[in-house]
């Protein structure tokens, strides 16, 4: 006979799995904005798993940190760079007007 699973078993390994591949996803993201958007999927999930194992304090913090601030803050400074990928430093400087 199977021995029966817990469905929070079941749904833990779902979130920590569903977490791996979008942390997977991030590092191999090139555009910044969907990188950021798999690293807020990513924190949403560990969240999900934290609940799950019955931990509110660290459930509230990385919520407010993970999906809110973090995500907010690298959508914000993604806005304020340009779309053109330069080959070194010195290129950048010279069509930047060496700002």
């Amino acid at each position: 006979m199977i021995p029966s699973i817990p469905l929070c078993y079941i749904l833990l390994a779902l979130f920590m799995t569903y977490a791996l591949i979008l942390t997977y996803m991030t590092l191999k993201a090139k555009n910044l904005v969907k990188a950021t958007i798999y690293s807020a999927g990513q924190a949403v999930a560990y969240t999900l798993a934290l609940t799950l194992l019955a931990a509110p304090d660290l459930v509230l913090a990385y919520v407010a940190v993970g999906v809110g601030m973090y995500t907010a803050l690298f959508l914000f400074i993604i806005s304020r760079t340009e779309d053109t990928e330069y080959e070194s430093l010195s290129e950048a400087l010279e069509k930047s007007g060496g700002r």
